[in-house]
């Protein structure tokens, strides 16, 4: 019975080590990816500032329900219905609702990363490249329909 409990305490003892070296890669990854946000979004400032001063409003290829005049959209907490946004004004990420868009809190990107919205913020970054062709579809295929309407009268 003694022999058993030390097999299992030493059993113990490795799964410890391996939990522990497993929370150290994860902080790293997670070091990485806050840095390759960081990066991103200094990479795409002058076009977040194009957006901005043009009109054009920010979307999500995800959340297309949604759309922001402050800055890329990066994720969305269906728990709190709350959007994420990185305001581009003031160089910050924020919780919106987005029935009250004057309703919004500061969100620490560490936070939103630990949470998992890296992907969903790349990507609201990155949909700023391809937004206007999608508006030009949309639109073409509305002159489209609107051209066939009055072929057939």
């Amino acid at each position: 019975m003694l022999l058993e409990i030390e097999k299992i305490i030493n059993g113990l003892e490795e799964d410890k080590k391996e939990i522990d070296k497993n929370v150290e890669t994860i902080a790293k990854l997670r070091e990485r990816q806050l840095e390759t946000v960081k990066n991103l979004i200094k990479e795409y400032e002058r076009i977040f500032t194009w957006y901005w001063n043009n009109g054009v409003a920010f979307s999500h290829p995800r959340l297309k329900e949604f759309m922001s005049s402050i800055g890329p959209i990066v994720g969305y907490d269906e728990k709190d219905e709350r959007l994420f946004i990185y305001n581009c004004l003031d160089k910050k990420f924020e919780s919106v609702n987005p029935r009250n868009t004057e309703d919004r809190q500061t969100k620490n990107l560490n936070i939103l990363i630990r949470y998992g919205y890296f992907e969903d913020i790349v990507s609201g970054i990155k949909h700023t490249l391809v937004r206007q062709k999608e508006v030009l579809e949309k639109q073409y295929r509305l002159i489209d329909e609107l051209e066939n309407q009055l072929n057939n009268f």
